[in-house]
């Protein structure tokens, strides 16, 4: 909060005076633009429509098996215990 009002109090000059005002400017743009550029860019890989409906299948395929008593599905709580985030 301290930093804030010290930058204000330094800006307050620069009001005044249209070509200090345009350099204060023209430099914060700059810092923007640096701080833009070091971002880390995040890649989102999507899954095409043949992994999507495949694995839908293999959703319904498992409840069907269930609802047929073929196979038994774990609990939410005993799967969090196996991975220790209970």
């Amino acid at each position: 909060m301290e930093l804030r009002a010290e930058l204000f109090q330094n800006i307050n000059p620069l009001l005044d005076d249209e070509s200090l005002l345009r350099e204060a400017l023209d430099f914060i743009k700059g810092l923007v633009s640096r701080k833009k550029e070091a971002a880390p860019t995040v890649s989102v890989q999507h899954d095409s429509d043949e992994e999507i409906e495949a694995g839908l299948r293999q959703a319904f395929k498992e409840l069907k098996d269930y609802k047929d008593g073929k196979i038994k599905f774990q609990s939410a709580e005993d799967f969090l215990k196996e991975w220790e985030v209970a």
